[in-house]
């Protein structure tokens, strides 16, 4: 093996082909064994793939956060989102972002007490269609509900009508396909983080098409408000940067960054507004 690594440095490969195949050398990124490795999932428009590359809402707030505290350019890994899970509960990861709170979770996870996003959850129906449905959801049984795979949707009385008193509900593993369930009919409402329905709708060019259902008998129309969070590895020992993190991140509230990133996404730091 040493004597064709030596004979490897003598030849002499010339400018041309080095150039041609410099590009190359360069496209995948590089990180050191002391990276930080964050898992997450695709959920436009807080996380997608640009091509390979991760972007969105939250990953632009991860990296504001990386460069506040100095830290390396963090590996993120968009994976399906038990992957993303069982990746940070093994310590396979330091971190995964961004998650509901479940007792699940917290056997493995070190929580940060301030969400990274506050999710608004809504019903929407059809522009065309008349949905009367109360707070309680008595009268759900009249209607058809459209859900999200992997979505908790809270431990209340949305999750409990979903369970419970709607007449059935079909389950999505898009939001895209959800939107699509409602067009076709085959569901008369759908249940979504404010941000997410309105981001798909305008990609689909139909956000004419729906409207958010008000509750009969209150003015609200938030079914549910849900902290996600960014959730530590308790393997990985990391209390330290999860003390620096929390901090930064509340300083990214209070200075106006944070709605600075909304913004570019062309949302309100508010969803309800």
């Amino acid at each position: 093996m040493k004597t064709k690594m030596l004979k490897f440095r003598k030849m002499k490969i010339p400018c041309s082909i080095f150039v041609m195949f410099l590009p190359f050398l360069f496209v995948a990124e590089s990180y050191s064994e002391d990276t930080l490795i964050a898992t997450t999932s695709s959920v436009p428009p807080y996380v997608y793939l640009d091509g390979k590359k991760p972007a969105g809402l939250v990953v632009d707030i991860i990296r504001e956060l990386e460069k506040r505290l100095g830290l390396a350019k963090i590996n993120i890994q968009v994976l399906p989102w038990k992957r993303a899970l069982r990746m940070a509960e093994l310590g396979k990861s330091d971190f995964v972002f961004f998650s509901g709170r479940s007792a699940e979770r917290e056997v493995w996870g070190d929580y940060m007490a301030t969400p990274i996003i506050t999710e608004h959850y809504k019903l929407y129906s059809l522009a065309s269609d008349v949905v009367n449905i109360s707070s309680q959801y008595d009268n759900a049984f009249k209607y058809r509900i459209g859900t999200e795979r992997g979505c908790l949707y809270g431990y209340g009385a949305l999750r409990e009508a979903i369970d419970k008193k709607f007449h059935s509900n079909t389950i999505s593993n898009t939001m895209t396909n959800n939107i699509n369930m409602l067009l076709a009919g085959h569901v008369n409402v759908i249940a979504g983080d404010d941000v997410r329905v309105r981001w798909a709708l305008k990609k689909l060019g139909v956000s004419d098409q729906v409207s958010t259902v008000a509750f009969k008998d209150i003015s609200e129309v938030v079914a549910l408000e849900w902290p996600t969070h960014i959730i530590f590895s308790k393997q990985k020992h990391r209390e330290g940067l999860k003390k620096k993190m929390e901090a930064a991140l509340q300083d990214l509230k209070q200075d106006g960054t944070y709605q600075r990133i909304v913004g570019k996404y062309s949302l309100t730091a508010d969803p309800l507004h």
